[in-house]
């Protein structure tokens, strides 16, 4: 593991003692075990540590063909909160730290991708594309956080289930 990796994992063991707010760089680099020089070599300051770690986990969820090729919607709201699922704890540090809104940022970045990967036999007005992507990303993000709110108690089948009966307009 590189010195980036070790500070992204520095502040998320910090944040399971400490509110985010509350973290100095200081308590970053000695969890880490690097010095302020290489913490700033890496990173401006605490937030872009936190952004660098969504953007890692949106690489890793996009590098699986599986999470876009599917024809069934089903399928793929299956297998994206699986994903999430997988990386319950990352969430819940989020969402106690009141940063979900760092991950919905990242899917305003990723959605548009994913849709275009997805949708290939598709072309779209890009007024259309726009709002499409606006409605995919609040779908995702919404159900993610009501999700962590209420204890991430359903499997990722039943999100899908409930995501795909409202889609269908059988709730």
């Amino acid at each position: 593991m590189g010195k980036k990796e070790d500070i992204i994992n520095g502040l998320f063991s910090v944040m399971e003692k400490y509110h985010f707010t509350l973290i100095t760089v200081t308590q970053i680099t000695q969890e880490a075990s690097v010095g302020r020089k290489t913490f700033y070599r890496y990173f401006k300051n605490k937030e872009e540590v936190l952004e660098e770690s969504i953007n890692l986990l949106f690489l890793e969820y996009s590098s699986f063909q599986e999470n876009y090729f599917s024809s069934k919607y089903e399928v793929l709201i299956h297998n994206h909160f699986l994903f999430w699922s997988n990386h319950l704890a990352f969430l819940k540090l989020m969402y106690n730290n009141e940063l979900m809104l760092y991950i919905f940022k990242q899917y305003q970045k990723y959605v548009p991708t994913l849709n275009q990967n997805y949708l290939t036999d598709k072309e779209f007005k890009p007024i259309t594309a726009i709002y499409a992507n606006a409605f995919t990303t609040g779908i995702f993000w919404s159900i993610l956080y009501t999700w962590i709110e209420n204890g991430a108690k359903e499997s990722p089948a039943e999100l899908a289930s409930i995501c795909i009966q409202f889609l269908q307009n059988r709730v």
